[in-house]
């Protein structure tokens, strides 16, 4: 005989004569075990306000050792009916004593004659806790229509704040569960979403309304066919019991008395990039990306992060954190419905790594044509940039983005006292001569200076730019954007951006400079 009859046989005798509370069916219980700091567990089980607690219900199951944190009991058969649930320690043979003296759960609704429920423990056991151990009862889904699968979220993790849940993550995060407390399940029906099989995604945390996420599952898979709960579980701020997502299939085959559940989930893998316009005839644009080998793209991204009307010239994002991996890059004209329309050619097999840090650049001209015909074509470049610089020192770069304009010398003073940094710098490139970095900067003393430009080699300056800031600790980037050819307007400027200062809202502060 299964364990499931053996508990259903004995539970029989004290839910008859519960009429107001029972049914002559069955439902189906497990219990989950998701109080990061309480010990392991047993549990009895009484007819709502009796006092004859049945069990302990594991030890007679076999499971001598109760559940821990982190585990989820298989599900067990009992009459449909109301029950108080008491907490004992594992191991034992009696109801009489509870775990610690903790108080009986009898606040649990009935449980309806063929459900399938989970009672939570959630909460802490320390004395004075804001969120105190207390059981939650969640009815779970059972059937799935073919070919697709379900998934929910539980927010069972005390102290952390409501969160939203998605594919994703970073700038290219789409939420699947939005604004979830502490203690409850999304809003959907019993918390359930219906979704197509996924495969190779990533699932993120973050708190409500963030743009940054606080946890990572990469990466998931949800099979066709799968009933799938994933409970936020453990601390914020705990080394022991950190913050993490218990996975359960709850319709898998269980494994013994555990539900097939694991613990998964960490710190997300992010690169964070920025997005600069540098084309002087192309209109406001955003930006979508795909996972490279995938044609679903992500995004608009700008518009996702609440900037409607796009990036327009000379205007460079504020850093965004994406996912790592290898990206196809898509320009589309702000406002665009969705990113079916590309601007330009996509840019594809973009690489970005773990905290790498770029700036992806739209340079040359949109429309190459008529007097601007030997100008470079729009294209997408991406330039690494630098996060650290010694202590009281200052670094600076310089990034040729003007189409209609040579190769370049650019340095400090002007005239007769200019003094060459960056030698001959071609269009869409980097200075590389000596005393430069591999990423195009040099390190100096801080100090405020004339900044000129001229063709390379030649002895007139094109382009002055007096009291330059070069602060201290300060990292800078240097643009020269316009002067398309056969153009008026948008003339040759440098757009300088100090790299590592707060943004501007959605922008990096930067600033055009004649």
């Amino acid at each position: 005989m299964s364990n499931r009859h053996v508990l259903a046989i004995s539970l029989t005798a004290f839910a008859v004569g519960c009429t107001a509370n029972s049914s002559d069916g069955t439902a189906h219980v497990r219990v989950a075990h998701l109080s990061p700091d309480a010990p392991s567990v047993d549990f009895c089980l009484a007819a709502h306000g009796a006092t004859d607690f049945t069990g302990p219900v594991l030890a007679a199951a076999g499971g001598s050792t109760g559940i821990s944190y982190g585990s989820v009991t298989k599900y067990l058969d009992v009459p449909a009916a109301q029950y108080d649930v008491r907490l004992v320690a594992p191991g034992g043979g009696s109801c009489a004593t509870s775990l610690g003296g903790l108080a009986d759960f009898d606040d649990l609704p009935a449980i309806p004659d063929g459900a399938s429920v989970t009672l939570a423990a959630e909460g802490l056991v320390a004395f004075g806790g804001t969120t105190p151990l207390h059981l939650a009862a969640y009815v779970d889904d059972d059937s799935v229509d073919a070919g697709s699968a379900k998934l929910r979220f539980i927010h069972a993790s005390p102290g952390t704040p409501a969160v939203d849940v998605g594919v994703g993550g970073g700038a290219v995060f789409d939420a699947l569960f939005s604004n979830v407390a502490y203690g409850a399940a999304a809003a959907q029906t019993n918390g359930y979403i219906t979704t197509p099989a996924l495969s190779g995604i990533e699932i993120s945390a973050r708190a409500h309304g963030a743009a940054s996420d606080a946890l990572s599952i990469r990466p998931a898979v949800l099979p066709a066919g799968a009933i799938v709960t994933a409970f936020a579980i453990g601390e914020l701020t705990a080394t022991g019991t950190p913050l993490r997502v218990l996975l359960c299939n709850d319709n898998a085959a269980p494994s013994g008395l555990l539900s097939q559940c694991s613990i998964v989930g960490g710190t997300p893998s992010r690169a964070h990039i920025r997005v600069a316009h540098l084309s002087p005839d192309l209109r406001a644009v955003d930006v979508c990306l795909a996972t490279t080998g995938s044609t679903s793209f992500s995004g608009p991204v700008l518009a996702n992060l609440g900037v409607q009307d796009g990036l327009t010239y000379a205007a460079v994002t504020a850093y965004v954190d994406i996912p790592v991996g290898t990206y196809d890059v898509r320009v589309i004209i702000a406002n665009a419905t969705g990113c079916s329309i590309p601007a330009i050619p996509d840019t594809k097999g973009v690489t970005v790594d773990e905290d790498q840090t770029a700036t992806i650049a739209a340079l040359g001209d949109s429309d190459p044509s008529g007097a601007a015909a030997a100008d470079p074509a729009l294209r997408l470049k991406l330039f690494n940039d630098a996060t650290t610089v010694a202590a009281g020192q200052t670094k600076l770069r310089f990034i040729h983005g003007s189409p209609g304009t040579p190769a370049v010398d650019v340095g400090l003073g002007s005239g007769a006292s200019f003094a060459k940094v960056f030698a001959n710098v071609a269009f869409g490139s980097v200075g590389t001569n000596a005393g430069i970095d591999t990423l195009g900067f040099v390190q100096t003393t801080p100090a405020t200076a004339t900044v000129s430009a001229r063709v390379a080699n030649a002895n007139t300056d094109a382009l002055v730019i007096p009291n330059v800031s070069l602060t201290a600790n300060g990292i800078f980037t240097a643009f020269a954007i316009g002067n398309k050819t056969g153009a008026g307007t948008k003339p040759l400027q440098v757009l300088l951006c100090a790299d590592t200062a707060p943004a501007n809202g959605v922008l990096s502060s930067c600033t055009v400079a004649n």
